[in-house]
């Protein structure tokens, strides 16, 4: 599957409507009402889908939020990627994909030997 990403008018209509602050009241996941204030500028600022991508495929304002990198990065960690981990393989599970299990080096004959054994 691949990314979507925001069109220059959504990411201009994002930046407008956040006055050049942070936006993480928007994103539920954050849990921030009130908000950090930290101000938006260059190298310091994402355009984030609310809903991961990979999970809807929405790339419209409202799926859109400018945040910090601090709060980008929040995000990203502790639930995009756990979210669209499962959804990979959940994905996987349903197409019949299985991943073989590795087996411990022991079991193929390579144990270590230690000279004071």
């Amino acid at each position: 599957m691949t990314r979507l990403e925001f069109t220059a008018r959504t990411m201009r209509e994002a930046w407008d409507r956040s006055n050049g602050i942070c936006e993480c009241h928007r994103v539920p996941m954050l849990n921030r009402p009130q908000g950090c204030g930290q101000a938006l500028g260059e190298g310091n600022t994402f355009y984030e889908h609310i809903t991961p991508d990979n999970i809807k495929s929405d790339n419209s304002l409202g799926n859109c939020a400018a945040l910090c990198k601090t709060c980008w990065r929040e995000k990203t960690n502790t639930y995009d990627k756990p979210v669209i981990a499962k959804s990979n393989r959940q994905r996987d599970r349903a197409r019949g994909i299985r991943v073989q299990p590795v087996r411990p080096l022991r079991s193929r004959g390579f144990e270590r030997r230690q000279p004071w054994k």
